[in-house]
């Protein structure tokens, strides 16, 4: 047993045969991993108002299939593939499979959830933050330190009713017109208001609808883009031994070059990031650590990277300049090291 393993592992090193090792696994995934796969699952479905049963179930299919892999991988060799924390495993693989869910089944959806985020962390008067109970909160900056409680989603539906929101019908048209929607929300419910509440009611009112053949293109988009990250170097062997080499250098940063270079770290196609559990160079645990950021947090972070350096310098606690600096030296470094290998 490795002592980077977590202990609810032990007993699948201990099985004396190939039958006992199934019959433990099943039973560490119902009494363990599945509360906390179907507790995620359910709470994400749940704000996205569009899902069924059956795609729970698929869902909660697709997270035990990628466990069961790992953990039968551990138990060939437990020191290469160790898990440190089982159930934050768990809600690692759990999260990054809804991401990859709704990236495939509303695209368009999804693309307006980006613009929204990108103008709550890029516009001084608006602010994206975490209530401290699993939500994400929006609104006009000032309430985030005033700590107001946030807007039910029937006061959202109320502004949708309201005769004064059809005259942001338009706001599709551009970052700016959005912006004058989000001020008129926030203005009318007076309170801060939960992303995934404002997501639908923008959706809404821009009349964001996905069809059956824009999500079967978007499928294959997406997995198409899978296929290039895959083969974005010359070729596979070169492709691992570049990220082995670059992942080397990264963790020889200081911390917070490190954390400020690996949170937004970019190619030309993808956050270069993604690529590093793909290619099984670092898990996602060993990058939370690299980060000096609890799995769990980081977990729900990941589906957000590369973060912009206004959200990268509230989480280091520091100014969106030095985050900058401090990513500035770090590719500097990596760039006389990388060239010197």
């Amino acid at each position: 047993m490795t002592p980077q393993s977590d202990l609810l592992l032990l007993p699948l090193l201990r099985a004396a045969h190939e039958p006992e090792a199934e019959s433990l696994l099943a039973q560490l995934i119902a009494e363990h991993a599945a509360p906390i796969i179907k507790g995620i699952i359910k709470s994400k479905l749940h704000a996205t108002e569009q899902a069924s049963y059956q795609e729970a179930e698929d869902l909660y299919g697709e997270v035990v299939v990628q466990l069961l892999t790992r953990l039968r991988a551990f138990v060939a060799d437990p020191e290469a593939n160790h898990i440190t924390d089982f159930r934050g495993y768990v809600a690692v693989i759990t999260y990054n499979t809804f991401h990859h869910y709704l990236r495939r089944k509303y695209p368009a959806r999804w693309r307006l959830k980006n613009r929204l985020r990108y103008l709550l962390t890029h516009r001084g008067d608006f602010a994206l933050w975490d209530d401290g109970e699993g939500d994400l909160l929006c609104g006009f900056a000032v309430w985030r330190a005033r700590g107001k409680e946030a807007a039910r989603a029937w006061q959202l539906r109320q502004f949708a009713d309201a005769p004064e929101s059809l005259k942001h019908a338009g706001a599709e048209g551009g970052q700016s017109d959005l912006a004058e929607l989000l001020s008129a929300v926030f203005k009318f419910t007076g309170a801060p208001v939960r992303i995934e509440d404002l997501l639908s009611t923008v959706a809404d009112l821009l009349d964001v609808r996905e069809s059956v053949a824009v999500q079967r293109v978007a499928e294959d988009e997406v997995d198409g883009g899978e296929v290039d990250l895959r083969v974005s170097f010359a070729t596979e062997t070169e492709r691992r031994s570049y990220l082995r080499r670059l992942w080397v250098e990264i963790t020889q940063l200081p911390p917070m070059q490190r954390a400020a270079l690996l949170l937004n770290l970019r190619d030309t196609h993808e956050g270069v990031i993604t690529l590093l559990p793909l290619a099984g160079v670092a898990s996602l645990r060993e990058i939370a650590e690299a980060v000096a950021m609890p799995a769990e947090q980081f977990a729900q972070l990941w589906n957000d990277l590369p973060l912009d350096d206004l959200t990268i310098a509230g989480l280091l606690n520091v100014t969106r300049q030095q985050v900058i600096n401090l990513r500035k030296s770090a590719r500097a470094r990596l760039g006389r090291r990388m060239n010197e290998r």
